[in-house]
């Protein structure tokens, strides 16, 4: 296995007919910007892996300048024997700390090779999301607790629930206590995703047409991402839960989303919310690294 370092464009060739997630694809090198594109290959010239790494600090620091994508795990072909696939990761991720100072990034639930990036010397920490898994023949609504159905009929009787354009959701509210500039780049990054990938925007109206409340949901890797939501706190009670339940009803209908991933949040409100529609926690690793320039243990370094 051998990795290099590649432009957009010949990561756009490297990728093209393969089931790469959207944040290993030529639309994130476009969304990040600035993008570290490792391709790695077999020795018979057979693309084993992808990983666009977002950039900042000058692009001395692989991490997210803002999550405009769900996570930012390489992609591995999942036909490699688990041997070759742990030495595709092992590859990537050696290549990525030959080119950076240090790295901060998140790997996404169904990252399975955690084994080589601990290899390569990286920490790594344990964060999680909320899932719920999709079946069919199971209603999802059987998991709900007593507390979310009520919310649920409740902002029912006073909203209606309808899809709207990409373009009509208000990142402003939805992304609170940041920069202007990382509400714009989640907006832009919004639009430019809805026209590569399938996405979907909810938005709860009162009576008298008011918007209450939105949810952006983006479909990538066979699950619907709960990416971004908002609402109106001096209105109905129940609107979150209404959204939210909206949105798991429109992914069952998609083919081939078999999993509904809220994304998680450090705020235990947040977090206990989520739970009240059965969603299990799902833990992934966060790819931690800092380069030492002094020899031996100790000297600075992650892992």
């Amino acid at each position: 296995m051998h990795s290099d370092t590649v432009s957009p464009d010949e990561l756009a060739k490297a990728a093209a007919g393969l089931p790469v997630q959207v944040w290993n694809s030529p639309t994130a090198a476009e969304l990040y910007g600035k993008t570290l594109n490792l391709v790695c290959r077999t020795r018979g010239g057979r693309t084993a892996g992808v990983w666009a790494v977002p950039l900042d600090g000058g692009g001395t620091a692989a991490r997210r300048p803002f999550r405009l994508l769900p996570y930012a795990s390489p992609w591995v072909d999942p036909e490699l024997h688990p041997v070759d696939r742990h030495r595709a990761v092992l590859s990537m991720t050696e290549a990525l700390m030959a080119r950076v100072a240090s790295a901060e990034i998140p790997m996404d639930p169904r990252f399975g090779e955690v084994a080589a990036l601990s290899e390569a010397g990286a920490e790594l920490l344990c964060r999680h999301t909320r899932t719920l898994t999709l079946r069919d023949g199971l209603d999802p609504r059987n998991g709900y607790v007593a507390t979310a159905r009520n919310h649920i009929r409740v902002a029912a009787r006073q909203h209606t629930v309808r899809s709207a354009p990409l373009d009509t959701f208000d990142f402003s509210r939805a992304v609170v206590g940041q920069p202007a500039a990382a509400v714009a780049a989640r907006r832009a990054s919004g639009l430019r995703i809805g026209r590569a990938e399938p996405a979907l925007c909810l938005a709860a109206t009162d009576p008298d047409g008011a918007c209450r409340g939105q949810v952006f949901v983006l479909l990538c890797d066979g699950a619907a991402v709960l990416m971004h939501s908002w609402f109106d706190r001096t209105g109905a009670r129940g609107v979150p839960s209404l959204l939210v339940d909206e949105a798991i009803a429109w992914a069952r209908r998609q083919p081939g989303t078999d999993v509904f991933d809220f994304e998680g949040s450090v705020l235990p409100g947040v977090d206990r919310f989520m739970t009240g529609f059965g969603a299990r926690a799902r833990a992934y690793p966060q790819l931690r690294w800092l380069r030492s320039d002094e020899p031996g243990p100790g000297a600075g370094e992650f892992g």
